[in-house]
């Protein structure tokens, strides 16, 4: 076990990439290895100044500002729980400039820390790199894929702008593969359903059919029909909580492994050929680069997990 690293006060200009961040964001970037209920605790009792006064964790930082870090005592910044090491593998860079990264996400590994998780994949990458990194979008834990991080505030807020307003942008795209429970009916298929996010009894949150949710618009096209399953790319053309599992389930066709959405029954069949989570994976992210305006296609090949099942879909009988 190596010592924790000690590091005297610091001081740090914020550069023009880091103007907008919240002083909260800003250090947990800064400051790498220490729980994020300590960055808090030293803001609130006044160890960070900003620009020599104390300051709350939502002000927002302009470029010129001036950071000060008091003396930290931390562990060294690999150093973590031995049952997260596997997630350490770096994950595959599907895209990189000066402006953005956007890599595939692997399965099991949540985008941040929260709601029970440790560590997630933008903590990871931050152990592993310098400078500004941020999250431009999110994808559910189990939901392999692409996946868009904006190295500037420049670019967080112009990715945000196309995430926001998806159907009316020439550029966005949003496509995912599912393989859905049943054989579908038919071709091309827009399911135009509002959504409305509750949370279940067990503190999860679920979207659900109902007039009084948000807009919500999902494409669904079949790419190859089983006997009792169908190999589905679906579009979004919003992006709600859950969206393409809620709409697969509406539809009458639940995501194949979707313990929230899906058939149980179904789902133990498909776990006795290796399906352990939904088979759901963010297979292409098409956008406007927020620098050039070209538009930036990029794309994810099915992980080896899910190709796997598709191989041994012939195995499955089906649960009427």
């Amino acid at each position: 076990m190596k010592d924790p690293v000690k590091e005297p006060a610091a001081k740090y200009p914020v550069s023009p990439n880091e103007e907008g961040q919240r002083l909260d964001n800003y250090l947990l970037r800064r400051i790498k290895g220490v729980p994020k209920s300590y960055i808090y605790k030293i803001i609130r009792d006044g160890q960070v100044r900003l620009n020599s006064g104390r300051a709350k964790p939502t002000t927002r930082l302009s470029s010129g500002d001036i950071v000060r870090i008091p003396p930290l005592r931390r562990p060294a910044a690999h150093e973590l729980p031995a049952d997260l090491a596997y997630k350490l593998v770096h994950p595959k860079i599907l895209f990189e400039d000066d402006d953005l990264l956007v890599v595939a996400k692997p399965p099991g590994l949540a985008a941040h820390s929260g709601s029970g998780q440790r560590v997630g994949l933008i903590e990871l990458l931050r152990m592993k790199r310098e400078g500004y990194l941020e999250l431009a979008h999110r994808l559910d834990k189990d939901t392999s894929g692409v996946i868009a991080l904006a190295l500037n505030v420049q670019a967080l807020r112009s990715l945000h702008a196309q995430f926001q307003d998806s159907r009316g942008s020439n550029f966005l795209s949003k496509k995912y593969l599912a393989l859905v429970s049943g054989q579908w009916r038919g071709g091309h298929q827009e399911i135009n359903q509002p959504l409305l996010t509750i949370q279940t009894s067990s503190a999860t949150k679920q979207s659900v059919a109902s007039p009084d949710g948000r807009s919500a618009v999902s494409i669904f096209t079949p790419l190859e029909k089983y006997k009792h399953f169908t190999l589905m790319e679906i579009e979004l053309k919003t992006g709600r909580l859950h969206q393409v599992r809620a709409h697969a389930q509406i539809a009458g066709f639940p995501v194949a492994g979707d313990s929230l959405y899906g058939n149980k029954a179904v789902n133990r069949r498909l776990r006795s050929i290796g399906l352990r989570r939904q088979f759901l994976h963010a297979s292409n992210l098409g956008f406007a680069h927020p620098r050039s305006g070209k538009v930036i296609q990029v794309n994810a090949p099915l992980p080896q997990d899910l190709g796997a099942v598709i191989a041994r879909l012939p195995e499955i009988d089906g649960v009427d």
